[in-house]
C-alpha cells in the first residue's frame, strides 16, 4: 500500500482523531480531496513529492515522501485543534507500524500554514483549514 493509505488507515486507530472526525467506514478522512458537502471537522492527505532511494546494489527498499496533512474545522480553533490531536497522536516523530507498512521516521517539514476557503454558494459556511507537511521515511517494496 502507499503512505497515504497506511497514514489513513493508522489514524482511524487513534481515539483522540476519531472522536473528532469519526470511526470506521465513516471517519471523514480522505486522500487528495474531500467528499462534496463533508460534515466538518475532517482531514486530508496528500502525497505532494517522493523519491525511492538507492544504493550500489539498486532499489533500497527505503522511500522519502513529503505529505501534507490538511485538517479542516467549522472555526480556526477547530481545524487547529485536529491539526494538533494529529501531530501529537502522535505522528511527529513516529517510527513503527503504520497500517500494512513501516515507517523508520517522521518529521515535520516547513511548519504548518492557515486559512479558510470561502462560503460555496447559498452557505455562509467558512471551511478553515491548517494544512501541516511531514517528511515520512518508510519501507516500500521494491519487488
Amino acid at each position: 500500500m502507499d503512505i497515504a493509505t497506511n497514514l489513513k488507515t493508522y489514524l482511524k486507530t487513534i481515539t483522540a482523531v476519531t472522536n473528532l472526525v469519526g470511526s470506521g467506514d465513516a471517519a471523514r478522512i480522505y486522500i487528495h480531496d474531500a467528499k462534496e458537502g463533508v460534515q466538518l471537522p475532517f482531514v486530508i492527505i496528500a502525497v505532494l513529492t517522493g523519491s525511492s532511494e538507492v544504493h550500489l546494489a539498486g532499489a533500497s527498499g527505503i522511500a522519502t515522501n513529503r505529505v501534507s496533512v490538511i485538517s479542516y474545522g467549522a472555526t480556526h480553533a477547530a481545524a487547529y485543534q485536529l491539526d494538533k490531536t494529529i501531530r501529537l497522536a502522535p505522528l511527529l516523530g513516529y517510527r513503527g507500524t503504520m497500517g500494512a507498512g513501516f515507517v523508520h521516521a517522521v518529521d515535520d517539514d516547513q511548519g504548518y500554514e492557515c486559512g479558510y476557503d470561502p462560503p460555496v454558494a447559498g452557505s455562509a459556511q467558512k471551511r478553515y483549514w491548517v494544512m501541516r507537511d511531514y517528511l515520512f521515511v518508510h519501507k516500500e517494496t521494491t519487488d
